[in-house]
């Protein structure tokens, strides 16, 4: 009997984590999320929402990513931000075709309006987050996206600011030479 017991807790152990994060509904993952950040109690394995198309973009983005670098996601996708304060949030009710859904979430942080398009798969062990997409505001994005685009090049010359802090004279004026001001006219 003991045997049983501890094969049992053993079991449970293993299992426990993967079925905490098993959700049988879109709705219930996306409840799931947004109590989340009302509880202020977040997964200890985060990506564990993540449909694994999402997981594998995720990991292609931090191998490209420098050491000590934050990566193309430098912000939490479901609040559209950093920081957070979340008030009038209105979960959709999903959209289900077959092993897809698609959800409308809107809220305000910290008065700004956010709405979200989320769509979510059925994997085998439950439905999971397969893309986010801004839809309000004037910077939209697409969670996919963000993953896959390149960073953009530094696109100012490196001798754009001059090392003391100062913009660097225009083109064709040595650093040493002094330009005088234009001579004020006087009307009388």
């Amino acid at each position: 009997m003991r045997i049983f017991i501890l094969v049992l807790g053993l079991v449970a152990m293993v299992l426990g984590p993967a079925l905490a994060a098993s959700y049988d509904s879109p709705k219930a993952l996306l409840q799931s999320i947004y109590a989340s950040y009302d509880s202020k109690e977040f997964p200890e394995d985060q990506e564990e929402i993540y449909s694994q198309r999402m997981k594998d973009l995720m990991a292609a983005d931090r191998a490209r990513t420098p050491e000590g670098e934050i990566g193309a996601l430098d912000f939490d996708p479901f609040i559209n931000g950093q920081d957070y304060e979340l008030t009038e949030l209105v979960i959709g009710e999903p959209v289900i075709d077959g092993d897809t859904a698609s959800s409308q979430v809107t809220f305000k942080n910290f008065e700004d309006p956010i709405g979200l398009s989320i769509t979510m798969v059925k994997e085998a062990d439950g439905w999971k987050v397969d893309d986010v997409q801004s839809t309000v505001g004037e910077f939209q994005w697409k969670l996919s996206d963000v993953l896959t685009t390149p960073p953009e090049e530094d696109t100012e010359p490196a001798d754009a600011i001059a090392p003391t802090g100062e913009t660097a004279p225009p083109e064709g004026i040595a650093p040493s030479e002094e330009v005088a001001p234009p001579a004020a006219s006087v009307s009388n």
